[in-house]
Parts: C-alpha cells; sequence; structure tokens
C-alpha cells in the first residue's frame, strides 16, 4: 500500500495549543499509512525538534505572515509539486490559505480545522469563512461545541464536520522531571501546603480575573494554605499588566505569580495539587486532559467540551463559567480534602484520560477521517484502505 502524502499546514511552531495537538499527532501518525509534511509561515519553532525527531519535512513559506503575498504563492507552488493527498490545515487563517491554494484543483482533498467557539464573534472572518464554506472537503473540529457552533454560522458545514477529540503524549515521567517537579514545587509554596495552578495564555478567553476573584472570596484560613501560580504567554499585555495591578494589593498580594512558558512544563503539572481553567469559552482545551493524565484534579468552568473529560466527584469539578463565587467554592473543597482523595481523584482522571484521549486515538480518529474524504472522491484503491 502507498501512504498518504498529507502536507500540514499551520502557522508556526510556536507553544500554542494548536500546534502541540499537531506535532502529537504527527508523531503518532503510522509512517505506513501517511507520509507527512508540514508547512508554516511564521518564524517561531518551540516543537521543531519534535517535528524533526520523527523526520517529518518542514517547509517555511515566509516569515513576516500570512499578508505576506509570497506565502501563498509559495504554498500554491508546493501544492503543485508535491503530489499531495491532502493538506490538512490547523487554525483559521491556515484554513484560508489552504483553500485558496488548492481552489479549482481536483487534488489535493482540503481538510481545514476549526478549534474554538468564537467564529461568529468577528464579522469579517464569518464573512470570509461563509464565502470558502464549500471549497474545502471536510472540516475537522476538536470538540462537539465547536461543531454546534459552526453549524449555527456556516449551515454548509453540517454534513462535513468531523468531531476528534484532542490527544495526550504521554510518556512516563523520568526522574529528571520528578526532579525538576520537586524543585519548582518547593519554589512555589513559600511556606504553603498546596500548591494550585493555571496553565494558559494571559489573554481575555482565559479570564483570569475571574480566579482572581475566587481567591479574594476564600476563606482566609483556606486562602493562607495555598499558593496559585500562573504559566503560559503573556498574550496581552495590558490584562498582564492589570492582573500585575491587582496581585500588588489588598487579599491578592503574594497569592499568585504570573510566568512565563517553561520548556518543562510537565514539572508545573507533576508539582502541582490541582489545575484551575477559568475561562470564559473554549472548545476542547490541552490543559483540562493533560492535567487529568498526569494525576491532577480539575477544577474547569463549564465551557467547550470540558463536562466531557472531567467527572464531577471523580476527576475534579466543573462551574458555571463566570462565576466567581462557585469557582472558589470548588477551590475550597480541593484544599480541604486529604492528600489520599486527591490522589484517587486524580489516579481516576487519569486512567479516564489515557483510555480516552491519547495520542493513538488521535491518529486512528484523523486517519478516519481521511478514509472517507479520500473514498468520497473516488481515490485508487491502493491509498483507500489505511488499515
Amino acid at each position: 500500500m502507498t501512504p498518504l502524502r498529507v502536507l500540514y499546514l499551520i502557522d508556526s511552531l510556536g507553544s500554542g495549543g494548536a500546534q502541540r495537538q499537531l506535532v502529537t499527532l504527527i508523531k503518532a501518525l503510522n509512517r505506513e499509512h501517511v507520509d507527512a509534511e508540514m508547512a508554516i509561515y511564521h518564524p517561531l519553532f518551540h516543537f521543531r525538534p519534535d517535528v524533526e525527531s520523527v523526520g517529518t519535512p518542514l517547509h517555511i513559506l515566509g516569515t513576516r505572515g500570512a499578508r505576506d503575498p509570497l506565502v501563498l504563492l509559495r504554498l500554491m507552488r508546493l501544492v503543485r509539486g508535491g503530489g499531495f493527498d491532502i493538506v490538512h490545515s490547523y487554525l483559521r487563517t491556515p484554513g484560508v490559505l489552504a483553500r485558496v491554494a488548492t481552489l479549482f484543483r481536483r487534488r489535493p482533498a482540503t481538510i481545514v480545522s476549526e478549534r474554538n467557539v468564537d467564529i461568529g464573534l468577528s464579522r469579517r472572518n464569518l464573512l470570509v469563512e461563509r464565502a470558502l464554506a464549500n471549497s474545502g472537503d471536510a472540516m475537522i473540529t476538536n470538540a462537539e461545541a465547536i461543531r454546534q457552533t459552526v453549524v449555527k454560522h456556516i449551515p454548509e458545514w453540517r454534513d462535513r464536520i468531523h468531531v476528534v477529540p484532542n490527544g495526550i503524549d504521554w510518556s512516563e515521567p523520568t526522574p529528571q522531571d520528578l526532579r525538576d517537579a520537586s524543585r519548582f514545587r518547593e519554589s512555589m509554596l513559600g511556606g504553603r501546603d498546596l500548591l494550585i495552578g493555571t496553565i494558559a495564555r494571559v489573554e481575555i478567553q482565559k479570564n483570569p480575573h475571574l480566579l482572581l476573584d475566587a481567591i479574594e472570596l476564600l476563606p482566609a484560613e483556606v486562602r493562607d494554605r495555598v499558593r496559585f501560580v500562573w504559566v503560559g504567554a503573556w498574550t496581552d499585555r495590558a490584562l498582564v499588566g492589570a492582573v500585575r495591578e491587582r496581585l500588588n494589593a489588598g487579599d491578592l498580594k503574594g497569592r499568585l505569580v504570573l510566568l512565563e512558558p517553561t520548556d518543562r512544563i510537565r514539572s508545573v503539572y507533576l508539582a502541582l495539587d490541582g489545575l484551575v481553567l477559568s475561562s470564559s469559552w473554549e472548545g476542547c482545551p490541552n490543559v483540562v486532559p493533560e492535567a487529568l493524565a498526569h494525576g491532577r484534579p480539575v477544577i474547569a468552568t463549564d465551557v467547550g467540551d470540558v463536562s466531557e473529560i472531567v467527572r464531577p466527584g471523580e476527576s475534579g469539578w466543573v462551574v458555571p463559567p463566570e462565576d466567581a463565587k462557585s469557582l472558589s467554592a470548588a477551590i475550597a473543597e480541593l484544599v480541604s480534602l486529604p492528600a489520599s482523595r486527591r490522589a484517587e481523584m486524580g489516579q481516576a482522571g487519569s486512567a479516564f484520560v489515557l483510555d480516552n484521549y491519547s495520542a493513538e486515538r488521535l491518529a486512528e480518529r484523523t486517519l478516519s477521517v481521511y478514509r472517507r474524504v479520500l473514498d468520497s472522491r473516488e481515490v485508487p484503491a491502493d491509498r483507500r484502505d489505511l488499515d
């Protein structure tokens, strides 16, 4: 059987969740089934070592972003001469570029990805997506909530959307991971009993002010036992400034530490007693299954498909979005639990995630979409059987 040639298009190899999921997929794919290549157009290379570790060719289409007209021209040239069966794009702008580059071409098939529920927030973006809705063969979303949002705003996609949840590229922690975690935990605790963390970009979507509101509502005896840490890119500098201002005054002083991204994110997960996600909206946030896989209970707002991953009472808490009182109560309950109960919750969450959200399941589900798309286009028989 000849493996399918698939070109994966994304903006960069930066440290974002979409990039992490694409790299997880590429590493999990069976090379007998898929011959993968990747193209980017922003010079961010956080995940480049992972891509190179599996021998995936990387095409750099430009260094000035999607507005550089040479990016589209180079992509069109790559598609024309690459002999690809599928162009699979991640994120919205790469999806636009992929569809324009393959316009009026019978081959390759074009698959786009939608990874957020904000598709209706920008009228301009929505108009572009509606104009291109019929030029893609399929769309993959990583959450049912996203599928429903897309169908609501662009009904033309209804029968061509496939839900493929995120996958976890899991390996057991090494002794070095554990040592790093112990050092990180010791450096952060500052004499407190528990360390609770958030791993997310500092931006409006992630709603750091909701977490700060919840911390302020904690009873003093609970608040004094906990140190909070927020690890993630400072995407919105104005918001970072506002958060810092609150952290330097009143009951919040010294309660939460803001840290920029780290290459040793496993040391953060392993150092925590629990993870909090305070987002106002999400699709399938990577940090939730990742924290559970590492055996950490999760407190998350009920956004996107969070309630499909976190099982209340078993592996964590799901609270209404924008509800500081409920979030604070869940944090207080986590703090009150004995360490043995937190460990039980972590074990339950880990078993569930590693069974249902593994990298292997991600690859299997994605290959299933490829099969359906290519079968519908009547590809040669030697390329249909991906089993």
